[in-house]
């Protein structure tokens, strides 16, 4: 172990030194045109501290800075689309000051999109059903199908909403209805993945991350009003990924022991009136 200039210690790791980790770690082919790639800062940057975070939020980034992680890894992006194109909204005063911050304290950030949800199980998937404790459930040969013990719509619904510690969640079916058969659809991976799911003789309640609503939620609907046993529970985006980024975290801290691993949670960003 060293020390930098300012007398923190650092272990000689540079980030793509933690990225060629990582990319043994998953265990898959990686894409030639992928997300996945660093965003802001130097390759070569030594690294003093790791925070794993499902998205690069302002708050994000002043707390890594606080906790002496140099190193973000964001699932989602950080700079408002896909591809992390700063071009059109050059000169705006928030996309501006994020990259002044980002610049000032020479963060590295990298994203971990495309090859997480690649990987055996999907990364994703296995931090959220372990977030939840679902492990038990899970139907033999499935990822993300489960056997939950009986009860309605409205107490999953409302178990959810506990276990998270939301406000609101939304969702579309018979608050009465019996279920026990439930989905797992993390994100938003487009209405056909989640329609298709639906469309299973094995999942009754379908939840999700979020859907566009003339797709995935009216199909529901009509669904529900034709009286099949079917609903949908809507989380939300951050919600329905962010433990896959928690336990990423757990994992990473075995993957590159010389480094501090840190789990910063973005959090939900909306919020209900009482």
């Amino acid at each position: 172990m060293n020390k930098c200039e300012n007398n923190r210690p650092y272990y000689d790791l540079t980030a793509e030194d933690i990225v060629a980790r990582i990319y043994e770690y998953t265990g898959v082919e990686w894409l030639e045109e992928t997300v996945d790639q660093f965003k802001t800062g130097r390759s070569d940057e030594i690294i003093t501290g790791v925070a794993t975070t499902f998205l690069a939020t302002y708050d994000v980034l002043k707390r890594a800075v606080d906790q002496n992680c140099n190193f973000i890894i964001t699932h989602e992006p950080t700079f408002y689309n896909h591809y992390d194109y700063t071009e059109p909204l050059q000169g705006d005063p928030v996309q501006d000051m994020k990259i002044k911050f980002l610049e000032e304290h020479n963060l590295v950030v990298w994203r971990f999109h495309d090859h997480i949800h690649m990987m055996t199980p999907d990364g994703i998937v296995k931090g959220m059903v372990k977030g939840l404790g679902w492990e038990k459930y899970l139907v033999d040969g499935e990822e993300n199908i489960f056997v939950v013990p009986e009860m309605s719509l409205k107490q999953l619904a409302a178990s959810l909403k506990d276990h998270y510690s939301v406000s609101t969640i939304r969702i579309i079916g018979d608050p009465e209805l019996k279920c026990t058969q439930v989905g797992l659809s993390v994100g938003a991976p487009g209405s056909m993945s989640q329609i298709n799911m639906l469309q299973r003789d094995d999942v009754e309640v379908l939840i999700a991350g979020e859907s566009r609503e003339w797709e995935t939620v009216e199909y529901v609907r009509d669904a529900v009003d034709a009286g099949m046993r079917k609903a949908i529970i809507l989380l939300g985006h951050a919600i329905s990924e962010e433990d896959g980024m928690k336990y990423l975290a757990d994992d990473l801290k075995e993957v590159i022991p010389e480094v501090p691993v840190k789990f910063i949670q973005a959090g939900n960003p909306f919020w209900s009136p009482e």
